[in-house]
This record gives structure tokens, sequence and C-alpha cells, in this order.
């Protein structure tokens, strides 16, 4: 029985990762449609989907969600890091579409901003992870937590981004994304612009989609998730292998 649940739960993880594989891909072609007017293969692997966009959702799904069954309602103790947190992303969007390029502090933002955007969301997660155990002083029913949840995340797929991007050149030499010519960019492996995008989408799959693939998943019989785990994930494996070594 319980060799069975494990299986479940691998098989789980695995169609998980293929599924949010599969809107990455989505997400990038048609965010590049929108951009240059042109439909564009955004995979470095031929079948239609991104494993980077897998492996962050994992990583958030399994990072957030405690935080997001808690609640943290207005006046709590993460009001003011969250609150700040919104100002210092307000203040960041309103320079990049008011102020013309030419002007824009690009480099006093990429100094300063980003870290403390990352310190005001390590406060957050910390003060969250304290938070648990006081008693809460207010009765508003505003909940702060969907907000937070926005801010760790643009955090979160930011250092995913910059770790793969490095990783990736480094080790396999390949250049898959460049942000040099983008706003508030750091070393051309992260940008304002794709965080905060990653951001709006990973706030809306954790809230949306996730608990539909949940159910969706629980009511599947286990031999056919296995199935499904074992042969998509040897095409994908195939993939990968004649990618990396065959056709490069």
């Amino acid at each position: 029985m319980k060799s069975k649940k494990r299986v479940s739960k691998v098989a789980d993880l695995y169609l998980t990762f293929l599924i949010y594989s599969v809107i990455g891909y989505i997400y990038e072609v048609v965010w590049m449609y929108i951009l240059n007017g042109e439909l564009t293969n955004r995979g470095y692997l031929f079948g239609p989907y991104l494993p980077i966009y897998g492996f962050g959702m994992i990583v958030l799904i399994a990072l957030l969600s405690g935080i997001k069954k808690d609640k943290h309602p207005f006046g709590s103790r993460l009001t003011i890091p969250t609150l700040l947190l919104a100002f210092l992303f307000i203040f960041i969007v309103l320079i990049e579409y008011t102020v013309p390029k030419i002007y824009q502090i690009d480099l006093f933002l990429t100094s300063f901003g980003f870290p403390i955007i990352i310190y005001l969301a390590m406060s957050v997660l910390f003060i969250h992870i304290v938070d648990k155990n006081l008693p809460k002083k207010t009765k508003n029913k505003i909940d702060l937590t969907p907000l937070i949840i926005f801010f760790l995340i643009l955090i979160i797929t930011t250092l995913i981004e910059f770790v793969a991007h490095y990783m990736i050149d480094k080790y396999a030499g390949i250049i898959l994304w460049d942000y040099t010519k983008d706003y508030l960019n750091f070393n051309s492996r992260v940008c304002f612009d794709a965080s905060r995008n990653f951001a709006i989408g990973g706030t809306f799959l954790l809230y949306c989609v996730q608990p539909i693939i949940e159910r969706k998943l629980n009511k599947t019989d286990i031999n056919k998730k296995v199935f499904y785990t074992c042969f998509l994930g040897g095409i994908m494996l195939i993939d990968l292998i004649i990618r990396f070594f065959f056709i490069k």
C-alpha cells in the first residue's frame, strides 16, 4: 500500500512537472509572438516543453504551499514588509513606463533594487515562520497572503532563472536567453520584466491551475498515471539524449 502511494506521488510529481513545462513553452511562444509578430520555436529540445518552467513550478509548489494555506491579515506582522515590497515594485514599474529610457537609472536600480527586494522577501519569509506561533493582534479580514505569495514567487523565479542561465552557460556553453537590452537586467541573465511576468503567471498557476491539476490527478487511476509517466518520460529522455549528445 505504501509503495503504491509512493509510486503515485512520483507519477503526480512528474506529470505536474510536464504539464507546467508545456504551459511554459506555450507562454514563451505566445509572448514572443506578441513582441515580434512571428511564431518561433522557444524550446531548446525538440518537444513542445521547457523543463525550466516545470522545475520552477515544482519548487514553488514545494516552498509556498504551506504559506498559501495560512492567513496573513492586514495589520499582522507581515503588513509592513509586504507593503514596502509593493511600493518598491510599483516604483520600479513607474520608472520603466514613465521615465525616458536614456534617463532610467538602471545602474542604481540594478545595484540596489534587487538586493532590497530580496532582503524584504526574506524578511517576509522569516516573519511568517516566527509569526505562526504568535497570537494575531488583528481581526481584519483583508488577507495579504496572495500578495506575499506574489513577491516570493518573483524572488524565487528570479533566482532559478539566474542559476539556470549560469549553469547552462558554464557547463553547456549555450546562451538560451539574453536580457542585455532589457530594462533592469542583471548580468543579462535576469531582468525585471521577465521576473514580473513569472510572478504574475506563477501566482495565477498556484491559485487557479494547480488545484485543478491536483483534483484531476487524484481522480486518475494509478496504472494510467504510471503509463503516462513512463511513456512521456521516455520520450523526453530520448529527446534530451539526442539533443545533447547527437545534435548540438
